[in-house]
């Protein structure tokens, strides 16, 4: 009898045992999970704050370069206006040749073939079987002159009208056209050896070019 007893005071302390070991672990997991929730809050935390103070900085750069570009349009903007005023006082003493003959100055036109001007005489020889013959109008990216003044200076009516008998015709004949420079491409594709190409400039053309003849001639080497 005493040995039963014994056996069950016993069996009773190792349940008791197990059952209190049991909610202690049960307590640590819960105070671990607790724990690792705590700890990835605080990061989300830190790192939302390390994200906010990052825009902030970047929109403080973006107001400071805002700032510094309004300043230097306003500068260019009051620049623009004294010099304005400047030309406009300068040239209220021209007179109207006077003037015409400065808006001339203000558009450049070139001639070329292949790429190269066309020398004073007229003359040019060219060893590719592909010839390109270009006339050119350029003018200024920035207008200092009233535009009814300016466009004084442009060569009479279209610029690649300035160019007339070709003999023989172009192959093809296309344009480009930018915003300051445009041009008129006359090609002429497999021109045979000794083959000659030529055409006629304007007198007014002529004159904006510094040539010292109307007619040109390419010959194919």
């Amino acid at each position: 009898m005493e040995k039963i007893v014994t056996l069950l005071l016993t069996t009773l302390c190792i349940i008791v045992f197990l059952s209190v070991s049991g909610c202690t672990d049960k307590s640590s997991i819960q105070n671990n999970d607790k724990t690792n929730d705590d700890n990835a809050t605080k990061q989300l935390i830190e790192d939302k704050d390390a994200q906010i103070k990052k825009l902030e900085e970047k929109n403080e750069e973006l107001k400071n370069t805002l700032q510094s570009i309004e300043t230097d349009f306003n500068y260019a903007k009051e620049e623009a206006d004294y010099y304005n005023q400047l030309i406009d006082d300068l040239i209220n003493e021209y007179s109207d040749a006077q003037l015409k003959d400065l808006a001339k100055e203000l558009w450049d036109y070139e001639l070329e073939v292949n790429g190269s001007p066309v020398p004073k005489d007229g003359i040019i020889e060219v060893k590719k079987n592909t010839i390109k013959v270009s006339v050119v109008q350029r003018q200024p990216p920035y207008v200092v002159l009233p535009k009814d003044i300016f466009t004084q200076g442009k060569i009479s009516g279209n610029y690649n009208e300035h160019l007339i008998k070709f003999n023989p015709s172009p192959t093809k004949t296309y344009g480009t056209d930018g915003t300051i420079v445009t041009g008129t491409h006359h090609q002429f594709v497999d021109v045979e050896k000794g083959a000659i190409i030529s055409f006629s400039i304007t007198g007014e053309l002529r004159k904006r070019l510094g040539l010292d003849t109307s007619e040109v001639t390419i010959k194919k080497r």
